[in-house]
């Protein structure tokens, strides 16, 4: 979870991102079922969603939420979700752990992380 804090710096308010906590979820699969994540984001500030670790019992994919036509381009700083699919591959258990974070800030620690316990059968 994200939190927001105010800090008060020089008579304004300041609003500060907190990294967030991971959040972790079990997911139960069937060879070739797939499941659908929404996640918040907003990729015109340049964090994005990746996939730091996957299992082998798993296939993940991560795409943009489609705009609706009269949405027309995205301005930037407006939020835009991106939609990831968990497909399972084989039996097992594994783990998929994505991150939010901005790619080339090597040695930030990510602002949002997701963690998932997949067991396919």
């Amino acid at each position: 979870m994200i939190r927001n804090i105010v800090i008060p710096l020089i008579g304004a308010l300041v609003p500060v991102v907190c990294a967030a906590e991971p959040v972790a979820q079990s997911v139960e699969l069937t060879v070739g079922q797939s499941m659908t994540v929404t996640l918040p984001g907003n990729p015109t500030t340049g964090f994005l969603w990746s996939v730091a670790e996957c299992s082998d019992v798993v296939q993940v994919g991560l795409a943009f939420e489609p705009r609706a036509p009269e949405c027309g381009t995205p301005l930037c700083g407006s939020p835009r979700a991106t939609v990831v699919v968990l497909t399972g591959l084989k039996v097992g258990q594994g783990v998929v752990k994505l991150v939010y974070a901005r790619p080339w800030e090597k040695d930030k620690a990510p602002a949002d992380t997701r963690v998932y316990t997949v067991t396919v059968k």
